[in-house]
């Protein structure tokens, strides 16, 4: 309700852009694991002189998903000098990076069973001082370098894991340690822990289950898919705090995967609701690879404090409609029954083609269960990145319409009553709008633009900018 006394509605608010920013980290600054020039007891320093490359050594830490980085910084080198950083395990399997500097070349290496493959190299010059780093993202695994410690970083080369090793499995990813070497050469410090992102997309407001923003200590709590080395199957899930004063200085909070199908994986692109009469969180995420083995809603909930922390969280398909494919899903308790929208892929090829649903739980059903179609918008081709979102208006589904270059605004029967005054931006942005004070006058769009991070080596895939827009309330 604005001071005027008169409800605020999706079709009131006017957004201009404020910021646009893109957090790019290769250790997510909040869950490193180890680091050299923290003198603790249990990890050796730093030998001098390094011994061969093939000689390296294992800290004491793994990972529980396979989204990782080790990073080398690299002080001094001489003509035959060689750098390794990477994964292995006690007995000699391993995932590395190599940089040897006598043949000027980056290379990545799969050793299983004492047989050692060259899955990529590349020629490369790289002149101290300089920062080396393998990354794990999935099967994918990068050789990305900083030159003279002040440049960003930029990807070299990518290799695949399979068919030698898939790190993805659990019972595989347990027995390997961050890994790091060299030979002739001075690294000035090492550091290793989880993956953190090279570009931040589908930001989506974590809530309570009626709409309601759910906030730790005065800051909102988004949820966004980390893009990793490559396409969706190299993100992953991450929860992020933002001060709505200060929001370039937002922080990653929480990392999360997903175990289904004897993989973990790092599904994205959802949404969290806390839901206090089960004090519980209740979680739609999509996973999988398009075209195959196709992508879908997934669903899952749980008592643990996700928003903080690294977690593993198994999940299941959502028993919901779907033609070919499904991603994008929100949530939220409308009205005491449970409702999820998504969007529906029912054409592959030529192009891809899909559609906004809305499916609704059973009455005093739980939110999975019982989901029948209440509402569709077969006309549009093009229309995903769905946001439920409570107005003092009522309840609308907001949406990305590619085709249109437009936010589309739905009632709850998905008829299209208006379109959000907001920039469109490339690539599907969601239209995550956030209230910031009780009369519902100023208004945050947090949302994403489609800008890759080095396409030319890793693809299409790692969007994106993390884009502020600001609001108000006000007709004309």
């Amino acid at each position: 309700m604005s001071s005027t006394g008169t409800a605020v509605g999706p079709l009131d608010l006017r957004f201009t852009v404020a910021q646009q920013f893109r957090p790019v980290d290769m250790i997510a600054p909040r869950f490193g694991q180890f680091d050299s020039a923290a003198e603790t007891a249990d990890e050796p320093p730093l030998p001098s002189p390094l011994p061969p490359v093939h000689e390296c050594f294992r800290t004491g830490q793994g990972l529980v998903a396979p989204f990782g980085a080790v990073v080398c910084e690299v002080a001094e080198q001489q003509a035959d000098s060689a750098v390794s950083a990477g994964w292995s395990t006690a007995d000699g399997d391993a995932l590395m990076v190599h940089y040897d500097a006598f043949q000027h070349e980056v290379s990545i290496t799969v050793t299983t069973e004492g047989v050692t493959e060259v899955v990529a190299r590349t020629p490369v010059t790289l002149r101290t001082p300089y920062r080396l780093a393998a990354t794990l993202t999935g099967t994918r695994i990068t050789a990305v370098a900083a030159d003279d410690g002040t440049q960003g970083w930029r990807p070299l080369v990518i290799g695949d894991s399979l068919p030698f090793v898939d790190p993805r499995r659990p019972e595989t990813l347990r027995d390997y340690r961050h890994t790091y070497g060299g030979r002739s050469a001075r690294l000035s410090r090492v550091r290793a822990g989880y993956f953190g992102q090279v570009g931040l997309r589908d930001g989506h407001l974590v809530t309570y289950a009626d709409g309601r923003p759910y906030r730790r200590d005065g800051r909102l709590l988004f949820t966004f898919g980390a893009a990793g080395m490559g396409f969706s199957q190299e993100a992953h899930w991450s929860v992020w705090a933002l001060d709505p004063d200060a929001p370039e200085r937002m922080e990653q909070v929480a990392k999360l995967f997903f175990t289904h199908d004897g993989l973990v994986t790092g599904d994205n692109a959802g949404q969290i609701v806390y839901d206090e009469d089960r004090d519980r969180f209740v979680i739609v995420v999509c996973g999988g690879n398009l075209p195959e083995p196709g992508v879908y809603v997934r669903h899952a909930q749980t008592s643990a404090d996700i928003l903080s922390g690294v977690h593993v969280i198994a999940n299941e398909r959502l028993a919901a409609p779907v033609d070919l494919s499904s991603w994008e899903p929100a949530i939220g308790l409308v009205d005491g029954r449970w409702h999820i929208a998504y969007a529906n892929v029912v054409q592959l090829s030529p192009e891809l083609e899909f559609h906004p649903v809305l499916v609704a739980a059973a009455e005093d059903g739980d939110y999975h269960e019982g989901l029948t179609v209440r509402a569709t918008d077969p006309d549009v081709r093009r229309t995903e990145g769905c946001v439920l979102h409570r107005f003092a208006t009522g309840w609308h589904l907001l949406a990305t319409d590619d085709a249109q270059r437009e936010y589309r605004v739905y009632d709850l029967a998905l008829r299209q009553v208006g379109t959000l005054a907001a920039p469109f931006l490339p690539g599907g942005p969601h239209p995550q709008v956030v209230p910031l004070d009780d009369d519902d006058r100023d208004w945050l769009l947090v949302t994403f633009a489609n800008v890759q991070f080095h396409e030319d080596v890793l693809g299409y895939g790692t969007e994106g900018d993390v884009v502020i827009m600001r609001g108000h309330a006000g007709r004309g």
